[in-house]
Formats: C-alpha cells, sequence, structure tokens
C-alpha cells in the first residue's frame, strides 16, 4: 500500500520490518529450544558452541550476525545461517502482509499468525513434531481475533451498518461514443481474514480439523499426524471454514507436489513433514484466499 508520501511509506514499512526482525530473534529461540524442552522466556541466550552467555549487543537481529561476520565474539566458531535467515524472514513476510492486506488491524493478527507457522515449518521439518505450544499461541490469536470480528460486528450495526466488512471497488468505464464515467461495484471476497460473520470462525475450527481427527483415529496415526489435526483447528479459528478449507487444499497440493519432487531428485521416502506445507496453504489462504474465492465463485455466474 502507498501513502502517497514515499518517505512515509518507507518509514513505516521499515517500521514494520524492524519489529518483525526483532520477533524473528524470538522465533529463533523457539525453533532451537522448544524440540528441547527448553525454557524460552528465563534462560539467557548464548552460544550453542562454546556456551557463553551473550551480551546485548550480540542480540541485534541481523546486524549482530552481520558486523560478527557469522562467528562468536567469545570462541570464533560459525554461527549458523538460520539466525539471519529466520529473522529477515519474517520482517519480510510482515512487510508483506501489511503490502497485500493494508494498514489494517487484521493484517497485524495476520502477521502474529505467520511467525507461529515459521516456527511451526523449521520445527516439524526437523522434528516431524508440532510444538503444542506454537498450536496454542495461534488459538489465542485466532480467538482474539475473533473478538475482534464481534466488535467491529457491533459497532457497524450500532452506527447503522449491516455488521459486515463491506469494500468497494470504482472501476474507470468509457462508453461506445467516448464518454468517460465510473463504475462502483461491491467485492464479495477480498484478502485478509476479518471479512466473515463470527460464527463462519467457530465453524472454521471444526471444519477441517473434525475430518482430519477421524483419518488420524481411523489410520492410528499413519495417515496424518496429531500435530497437523490441532494445527488445522487453531487456524480453522483464524481463518473461518471458507478459507482453511482453500488452507487444506494447497497445504496437500504443496506438499504431493514438492515431495514427489524430493523423493526423485534426493531420494526421500515415502513420509514426510505435513505441518510445512499446510503452513504455506495457510499463509496462501490468508494473502490470497479472498482473491482466490472470488474468481472461484464467478466460474458459477453467468
Amino acid at each position: 500500500m502507498y501513502f502517497g508520501n514515499p518517505i512515509m511509506t518507507f518509514a513505516l514499512y521499515l517500521m514494520v520490518f524492524i519489529y518483525g526482525i526483532v520477533i524473528g530473534s524470538f522465533l529463533n529461540v523457539c525453533i532451537l529450544r522448544l524440540p528441547l524442552k527448553e525454557n524460552i522466556v528465563s534462560e539467557r541466550s548464548h552460544c550453542w558452541k562454546c556456551g557463553h552467555e551473550l551480551a546485548w549487543y550480540d542480540l541485534f537481529p541481523l546486524f549482530s550476525y552481520i558486523f560478527l561476520k557469522g562467528k562468536c565474539r567469545y570462541c570464533g566458531e560459525h554461527i549458523s545461517a538460520q539466525y539471519p535467515i529466520i529473522e529477515a524472514l519474517n520482517g519480510v513476510l510482515w512487510c508483506l502482509s501489511f503490502a497485500i492486506i493494508g494498514w489494517e488491524w487484521e493484517a497485524v493478527f495476520v502477521c502474529l499468525v505467520i511467525s507461529g507457522l515459521i516456527v511451526v515449518t523449521v520445527v516439524d521439518w526437523r522434528t516431524f513434531e508440532i510444538p503444542f505450544g506454537v498450536v496454542i499461541y495461534i488459538f489465542v490469536i485466532g480467538a482474539l481475533h475473533l473478538v475482534y470480528v464481534i466488535v467491529n460486528a457491533a459497532v457497524s450495526k450500532a452506527a447503522g451498518g449491516t455488521g459486515e466488512k463491506v469494500v468497494t471497488d470504482v472501476v474507470e468505464m468509457v462508453t461506445d461514443n467516448g464518454t468517460p464515467y465510473t463504475m462502483e461495484y461491491t467485492r464479495s471476497f477480498i484478502a485478509g481474514i476479518a471479512h466473515a460473520p463470527w460464527y463462519e470462525y467457530v465453524i472454521g475450527f471444526f471444519a477441517v480439523s473434525v475430518p482430519l481427527l477421524l483419518i488420524y483415529i481411523f489410520s492410528k496415526g499413519r495417515g496424518i499426524g496429531g500435530g497437523d489435526v490441532k494445527l488445522m483447528a487453531a487456524a480453522g479459528l483464524v481463518l473461518g471454514w471458507k478459507l482453511i478449507l482453500l488452507a487444506l487444499i494447497a497445504g496437500c497440493l504443496y506438499g504431493s507436489v514438492i515431495h514427489i519432487i524430493r523423493m526423485k531428485v534426493s531420494k526421500e521416502g515415502r513420509v514426510l513433514a505435513m505441518g510445512p506445507y499446510l503452513s504455506a496453504g495457510i499463509l496462501t489462504a490468508m494473502w490470497f484466499g479472498g482473491p482466490i474465492l472470488e474468481w472461484y465463485a464467478g466460474m458459477f455466474v453467468g
């Protein structure tokens, strides 16, 4: 989104990026410590090679890695490139979220969910386990988002509105004789996650997770993992039933295509971690779900 003033626009995105890399630094802590069942809050950051506690000036996201040339200040051992990659990735994805959705509160919810999905993706890829604490975190974001939707609807109705978010587009048109005119129309689906009645988000909690739970039970965990079921339940509360269905379809497509390629190229086995692919599907639904649903609905309109 562009504000007309390039300096203000740049400053706002820079601010979002800085917040994003700071949170990305904490994501690295979660990625490394959660699988080891270590405390992610009270324990001081330390070098994983020599164990030396890091000073505050060693912990600037991105910049410390650059200034230290990727090496520990105390033992000289190489620092994993994961640190700057995760920090930069979180910052970039946060900026993209605001660029796609706009400067609205729902973009904040999307950013917070994205951070959780990054942890899910890396940890599940490495360990084939989705940390339950991250699922609870996404569930809490979903619950807060549900409150936001309900309050928004109540305020809209109190002001004489319908209680639902309405977005209109203005299109410049030209008649056959060359006379210009404008046409305004209401969009059915738009980017973002706060455009449905509150009950659609409650339904979303069950829409995908219940069928996946049945698969988990009848396959005894061979068809889908328990962590995947919980992840889709929490994400369903954020997305609503329409977008969580889209997220599942997209995630399965990503997993099928990418894992088949990995099986052919790097001889991977048939077992795959679904968390990364489901996370990619959730991200797709949050960013592009509205336009995709609008395109799909348009196929049935004459």
